[in-house]
């Protein structure tokens, strides 16, 4: 299948996204123990009804080891297809694996940037210091530091 440009298979309508959930889970932090914190988005085809299209987008922050916190934040994302794609045989899965990071960020509006703040929110809630995430779509899992 040739790869459909973003700005041409949707309509230029505002994105809708509408918040799912949000979990926030303390957990024990150890004396001595260096922490590095993981943020991974994902985003997932949910269903197509005619026109509407709708994703799933999930951001996970955790911490290696084990520690610290655990917060995932879960959004709903629904474009509109524009017409002459309407009806077309179109598989979101596949679309959804050759996207770019700013593809993603074209795709769900600005739904990386209400994770964000979020994710600031209930974790300086939690300890009074904000977890900024990234505002924007991230990948899965950041990759480990090399050594110098």
């Amino acid at each position: 299948m040739e790869k459909i440009e973003l700005n041409k298979l949707f309509k230029e309508s505002s994105v809708q996204a509408t918040m799912r959930r949000a979990t926030f889970d303390r957990l024990q932090i150890r004396p001595q123990i260096n922490y590095r914190g993981r943020t991974q988005d994902e985003v997932f085809f949910q269903k197509q009804d005619g026109a509407n299209v709708e994703f799933e987008v999930v951001r996970r922050m955790d911490f290696e080891p084990e520690g610290v916190f655990e917060i995932t934040a879960v959004f709903n994302v629904k474009r509109v297809l524009n017409d002459e794609y309407v009806g077309q045989d179109i598989d979101f899965r596949e679309l959804l694996h050759g996207l770019t990071a700013t593809e993603f960020n074209m795709l769900c509006g600005n739904v990386f940037s209400s994770m964000s703040l979020i994710i600031a929110q209930l974790t300086q809630s939690s300890n009074g210091v904000p977890m900024i995430s990234p505002p924007v779509y991230c990948g899965v899992a950041a990759k480990p530091a090399e050594n110098k």
